[in-house]
């Protein structure tokens, strides 16, 4: 292995590339890929090193509606690179493309890159090109869909919880029922991500019915659609009812409440258990 110091000269951030003699990468000169979860929709909820990342960034690569979320604080001089929904193998394929051109690129997430992002599709596509450990690649967190959803109805996941989408375009449905079974037999908060789509109708009253095999009908659920953006909308509703109200689509989070879980004045909580263990009459 030979080590080569590239001097690159358009400000962006490098790293020494390792090549073999001969390889056929020896003269790159990579930017840095950042992937960046830009949290539930509104900018408020970005984080500062999220927000540094994407300002310092040469090239702002996303599915259009994120990038649209965030256009506010991109300057004209950045490069704005919009894809469609189901776009994703094309969005890591253009951020690896502009890095190997030596352009540090923000690679935008909604919600947290790592919860049904972009992160570990990157990964393997850099793998699959050999470039693991080449180009220089950096992860900022954001603040998941569920996580806001929570805070906007109260307190729901106080204790063990699970995430599952309903969507069947990468996990085959079976395997989505068998985790809904699995979840509802362990008495956890179930949160369901991508509920309904224009194409999937059905999907949500299929996972009610395998969620009353075990959970009684009146267990607490809130419907939070579009959480901390303008067109927030929230329903308090039963197990039973949870699959009658237009407001669910794919931008609408689930929350299913456990065996200690209630509401009062539109709050919805679960029970931790300081309960059991400690005098919580502190009158």
């Amino acid at each position: 292995m030979q080590e080569k110091e590239r001097q690159c000269n358009d400000g962006g951030s490098r790293d020494n590339v390792n090549v073999n003699e001969g390889g056929n990468h020896e003269t790159a000169c990579f930017g840095k890929i950042t992937v960046i979860g830009t949290g539930p929709g509104d900018t408020d909820h970005l984080s500062k090193k999220a927000l540094e990342a994407i300002k310092s960034s040469q090239t702002v690569i996303g599915y259009s509606s994120y990038l649209k979320q965030i256009d506010g604080i991109l300057s004209v001089a950045q490069e704005r690179m919009p894809f469609n929904m189901k776009d994703e193998i094309k969005r890591c394929e253009a951020a690896v493309k502009k890095s190997m051109e030596g352009r540090d690129v923000a690679l935008v997430s909604g919600g947290d890159a790592g919860i049904y992002g972009m992160s570990g599709l990157l990964l393997e596509i850099i793998e699959k090109k050999s470039l693991l450990g080449k180009i220089p690649v950096d992860f900022i967190p954001g603040i998941p869909a569920f996580c806001a959803a929570s805070c906007a109805v109260g307190a729901p996941i106080m204790n063990d919880f699970c995430v599952i989408s309903l969507s069947n375009l990468l996990t085959p449905w079976e395997d989505i029922e068998k985790r809904l079974r699995a979840a509802s037999q362990g008495d956890f908060v179930i949160i369901l991500y991508n509920p309904k789509s224009m194409k999937r109708k059905n999907e949500l009253t299929i996972a009610k019915d395998i969620l009353l095999e075990t959970l009684d009908k009146d267990r607490p659920v809130a419907i939070i659609k579009a959480v901390t953006r303008p067109d927030e909308e929230i329903v308090i509703t039963t197990l039973e009812n949870m699959d009658k109200f237009d407001i669910v689509s794919m931008n609408t989070s689930i929350i299913i409440g456990n065996s200690n879980t209630y509401v009062k004045d539109f709050f919805m909580i679960t029970k931790r258990g300081y309960g059991n263990k400690y005098n919580l009459d502190l009158a």
